[in-house]
């Protein structure tokens, strides 16, 4: 059976029919009618199985539906159904990992082996943001298991989501800040991060901007070192970019062109991946100058205040972000998220889920938001009334 493989898919990809199933499963969310919401969404996963947003819809639907019912009894039996499943499953067959996968979510959306089965389907059929969604739902289970955090890094890097790599190599670093993987997927995240991010107002990027301070030829420059004398040509090449530490071209660059906002934003995300908060904190306070990267930039300085335990400072910042950047796109959505962060983390749980509630009004899959309202909303349990 040949291999399918697509993107991952939006809701406008979708037909006029299926949008408008999925808009009916957002107000039977609404009213509580779970069931027609999981069945619904398995029927438009059928014919669009990479559609993300659908997916998101099903599972927060599952877990609110596993909450209010208590959980036990689809946890036993779904145990049971994935124990065979692993061992019929032909992991080589993703429309089969997928179908099997569906089914044990069902009954059990808390299910490691649920969610294995869907990421590896998912990494199957190139769907890197499905498969960081499934990888997203183990961590927020088994938070320390370095395989599935690795996985989720480099799902996120293929997903071109360098930044949500980032915050994953930091996770690993927390449990292990001498482990050599995490380091290296640190490094390899804060590289395309800033090869996006940092971009020259006069052209170019700043991978180009940094390879050019490090004595690399570009393509077009008039200014390219010439191999004279008796240099040998190997030894010319030996000084390409690719073995040169981009931290230090990118210190030089700040050193030569110290005006170069965009130089200094680009290097506070390297010193960020190196550990270097203090001087991160330096470079972010400098390139918040510039009105294209001050949103970013305020949102950079938050993150390494709070890292710091300040968060009072960081809860400021954040709220001059918010009012000052006016689009809501997935930006304004991570600066709300880290607002609603800091004020969880200063016990301002009030506070936090009014932020929370902000992004799950506009966007219901996104980050963990709709676990977060679901568990605010949830229940007490069994244990917890008796214990009143």
């Amino acid at each position: 059976m040949p291999k399918l493989v697509m993107p991952d898919l939006s809701l406008d990809a979708l037909d006029t029919r299926q949008r408008k199933l999925v808009d009916n499963t957002k107000r039977a969310f609404e009213t509580g009618d779970l069931d027609y919401v999981i069945t619904v969404c398995d029927q438009v996963l059928q014919s669009a199985p990479g559609c993300l947003p659908v997916r998101r819809i099903q599972r927060s639907a599952q877990l609110r539906k596993f909450s209010k019912h208590g959980g036990w009894m689809g946890k036993a039996l779904s145990g049971f159904t994935a124990l065979l499943f692993v061992l019929c499953a032909s992991r080589k067959n993703p429309a089969e990992s997928l179908a099997q996968a569906n089914k044990i979510l069902n009954k059990d959306p808390h299910s490691i082996t649920g969610l294995q089965l869907l990421a590896e389907a998912a990494t199957i059929n190139a769907w890197p943001e499905t498969a960081a969604f499934a990888l997203g739902a183990i961590f927020e289970i088994e938070p320390t298991d370095r395989k599935n955090l690795l996985a989720l890094g480099e799902a996120w890097l293929a997903a071109q989501k360098p930044d949500a790599a980032l915050r994953v190599a930091d996770e690993l670093l927390k449990l292990n800040p001498v482990d050599g993987e995490a380091q290296k997927l640190m490094r390899k995240a804060s590289i395309t991060s800033t090869t996006v991010k940092g971009q020259w107002e006069s052209g170019g990027n700043f991978r180009e901007k940094i390879s050019g301070e490090a004595g690399a030829p570009l393509p077009g420059r008039a200014d390219q070192p010439k191999v004279t004398g008796d240099r040998p040509l190997s030894d010319a090449k030996s000084t390409n970019a690719s073995n040169v530490d981009p931290l230090v071209a990118a210190r030089d660059l700040v050193e030569r062109y110290p005006d170069d906002l965009d130089a200094r934003f680009g290097l506070a995300e390297l010193l960020i991946a190196a550990g270097e908060i203090e001087s991160a904190i330096a470079q972010y306070q400098q390139s918040q100058k510039s009105p294209k990267l001050r949103s970013r930039s305020l949102l950079g300085l938050a993150r390494c205040f709070r890292d710091r335990g300040l968060h009072d400072l960081a809860i400021a910042l954040l709220s001059n972000a918010k009012n000052e950047h006016g689009t809501h796109d997935e930006l304004k959505k991570e600066i709300v998220y880290e607002l609603g962060i800091c004020f969880e983390q200063s016990n301002q749980p009030q506070l936090a889920m009014a932020e929370f509630k902000e992004i799950y009004a506009e966007d219901i899959g996104f980050r963990d938001v709709a676990a977060k309202i679901n568990a605010h909303y949830a229940p007490p349990s069994k244990e917890k009334e008796t214990e009143r």
